[in-house]
């Protein structure tokens, strides 16, 4: 975005889609920090000058906190929720913003929380430099959910805040895929909100860190499963696992295609390479793109069931086989007995394949 700041320097500014009732509040800032100022205006500069290229009428307000946890509790969301103002903590991905869909007078907002720590490079660098345009990059990507948020409203409006209805699995993968599509929307529209490779090199980091290891900890939960058997708890913790990495490579394929740049996983992740669920990153780029083609023209969430397909296959690849139906018995969630998802391996399927032979089990 730097050079098309500079090249349109001249031009007349386009007004922003700001409300005027939105506000800027900045908690536990330093009262002696020298940069308090800068600080505070250059933030305030950022949200006005994404609100010329973004749509971001919906935004209700933007909370930016040095204790993130205490960002996070001081928004009002207008309604009670137990899991709105969670953030990731594991697997070595931390959060560092998020957007609260908050009520006010029957309409649904978004409200932007970031941890301030992640700012600091706003004032610690010059604006010719990468590591200012990242700490941009962090701040227009929490923006940028404001614009996806108005697209799902203005096509499918009552429903993100309206309880689930029909089958609880179908509920369950459309929710995960639609947290992996707007996390790609938001990182395609606030691409040009950047400069360099810094912001590219953070989301193929934080992709590798979490397809780490992820196959492994689903099949573990399968282990788990054959022990307590329930399936709605299996779901939740291999979709879990497998969504995460889905995720994550949905911000640099988003972010890439804001770019108009080649997404080629083995140069730019080269861990990823032989992974287990590298079959399923191509086909996911795939149904994000047509999402994003028919973005203003879903019909509720069924717009992200291209996504949930991909999701679906790769837990087949972890070792869970779901069958998605909103009929009546509804949806079915199987685990297969393989060697992989045996809590003693082999010698278990030995057993398995044994009684099998002899009639005991279905094959």
């Amino acid at each position: 975005m730097s050079e098309d700041l500079k090249s349109e320097a001249s031009e007349p500014l386009a007004p922003s889609s700001i409300s005027p009732t939105c506000q800027l509040s900045i908690r536990g800032m330093p009262e002696e920090a020298p940069w308090r100022e800068a600080f505070q205006n250059l933030i305030l500069q950022l949200i006005v000058n994404c609100g010329r290229v973004m749509d971001l009428s919906q935004l209700d307000g933007v909370t930016v906190g040095f204790d993130y946890d205490d960002a996070l509790a001081s928004v009002d969301l207008g309604y009670e929720s137990a899991i709105a103002k969670g953030y990731t903590n594991a697997e070595g991905l931390i959060g560092v913003g998020k957007m609260l869909r908050v009520c006010r007078n029957h309409t649904v907002k978004v409200h932007v929380v970031l941890n301030a720590n992640v700012l600091m490079d706003l004032v610690n660098h010059d604006i010719e430099t990468d590591e200012f345009w990242a700490a941009v990059n962090i701040l227009a990507h929490e923006l940028a959910h404001v614009e996806v948020t108005t697209w799902f409203e203005s096509h499918s409006p009552d429903v993100m805040l309206t309880e689930h209805q029909g089958d609880w699995a179908v509920a369950t993968m459309r929710d995960a895929a639609h947290t992996i599509w707007e996390e790609y929307a938001a990182c395609r529209l606030s691409a040009r909100f950047s400069q360099g490779e810094t912001t590219t090199l953070s989301y193929a980091q934080g992709f590798e860190t979490s397809l780490s290891g992820a196959v492994a900890r689903a099949r573990e939960s399968i282990k788990m499963f054959r022990t307590h058997g329930n399936c709605s708890q299996l779901l939740i913790d291999t979709s879990r696992a497998i969504a995460m990495p889905l995720k994550m490579s949905a911000y640099l394929m988003g972010h890439l295609d804001g770019l108009e740049e080649e997404l080629n996983l083995v140069k730019r992740c080269p861990s990823t390479s032989n992974n287990e669920m590298d079959k399923h990153f191509i086909s996911l780029q795939q149904e994000l793109r047509t999402a994003w083609e028919i973005r203003t023209s879903w019909k509720g969430l069924s717009g992200v069931d291209g996504i949930v397909e991909v999701i679906l296959d790769a837990l087949l690849t972890a070792g869970v086989e779901v069958t998605l139906s909103q009929a009546s018995p509804g949806s079915s969630v199987r685990a297969p007995f393989t060697a992989e998802t045996m809590p003693n391996g082999e010698a278990d399927m030995a057993i398995v394949r044994m009684r099998r032979m002899l009639g005991l089990d279905p094959v």
